[in-house]
């Protein structure tokens, strides 16, 4: 599943599945009633690397997003404006439409937690040593929800990565 809470609730889901074909056909009216989007992917275990993949992605994203933000408000640069170009440019993502007005306003209800976000950027990042390949970008943002575990923050929405960027954010370890 590469989706969140409302998407359940909706019965939008983004469904990707793995295992037997024939298996897959059998369940699909069923996944059908529960997706709006229904991908089989392959044999099984195949569908969890390429949710691993998602997650990578949109950790990374997140990240990236959260480092803008809050470089632009250091810089004291209108945040509204400011997402409202990346909205228009090539920074433009889904991330971006989910996370970042809840970045601006400190708004980390969670829907997926950096807890979570921090697992995940883990699995991806290990698949890639499993693999032969230096993943910079995954290792860094798994390191960064790490951190936020550590910090205590890891119940935070994956959001909540802007909490270590923004300059008058920056929380104290927890003792």
């Amino acid at each position: 599943m590469a989706s969140s809470i409302p998407q359940a609730r909706q019965g939008t889901l983004f469904l990707m599945c793995g295992g037997e074909r024939e298996v897959f056909d059998l369940c699909r009216p069923v996944l059908e009633k529960l997706s709006s989007t229904l991908r089989y992917i392959g044999p099984a275990g195949q569908a969890a690397r390429v949710k691993a993949l998602v997650n990578m992605v949109m950790n990374a994203n997140t990240a990236a997003l959260a480092e803008g933000l809050g470089l632009g408000h250091a810089l004291g640069l209108d945040l509204t404006m400011l997402r409202e170009v990346f909205a228009a440019a090539g920074a433009y993502s889904q991330v971006l439409k989910t996370d970042g007005e809840d970045m601006q306003m400190r708004a980390h209800d969670c829907f997926f937690s950096a807890a979570h976000a921090a697992k995940d950027s883990g699995i991806a990042w290990r698949m890639g040593q499993e693999v032969g390949l230096d993943l910079p970008v995954a290792r860094a943002t798994k390191e960064q929800y790490e951190r936020m575990v550590v910090l205590g923050l890891g119940e935070l929405d994956k959001s909540g990565v802007a909490e270590l960027t923004f300059p008058d954010r920056r929380p104290a370890p927890k003792a």
